[in-house]
């Protein structure tokens, strides 16, 4: 067994006689061996039934820090308006714009593929080739 075997064996169940391989190789091999142990220092890591404690105020320290950031300049936003001579009013439009035109191109671009498709017989019969019973089956 390679040590990559034995790495997916430890990180799940498996039948017997993959487990005693495992366990064999695991038994020769330092490095998965450390590797197992560190599997379980950090299962009964989680195990411990240890609950951090949560400052009373957090709620409000986390509120206070979103209204500070939604009042912060976006230096982008600010740098895309005088690129392009608009001010802070005319962004929202010019994204409406924006929408509006990639929409218009995706569907013009996409004609030709939605809509109603020709059955198989009709694009067989366009290249010369005719099925048998002459339809679709």
């Amino acid at each position: 067994m390679k040590c990559d075997d034995a790495r997916i064996l430890m990180m799940g169940p498996a039948d017997d006689d993959r487990v005693e391989a495992a366990r064999q190789h695991v038994a020769g091999c330092a490095e998965c061996r450390a590797e197992l142990a560190q599997i379980a220092a950090d299962a009964e890591f989680l195990r411990r039934d240890e609950k951090p404690e949560i400052p009373i105020d957090l709620g409000t320290r986390i509120m206070a820090e979103i209204r500070q950031r939604q009042t912060r300049p976006r230096p982008w936003l600010a740098a895309a308006a005088r690129a392009y001579g608009l001010n802070r009013a005319a962004l929202p439009f010019a994204a409406l714009i924006l929408v509006a035109v990639g929409l218009w191109l995706g569907a013009a671009l996409g004609r030709g593929i939605v809509g109603p498709q020709p059955s198989l017989s009709e694009r067989l019969a366009q290249v010369g080739v005719e099925l048998p019973n002459g339809g679709d089956q």
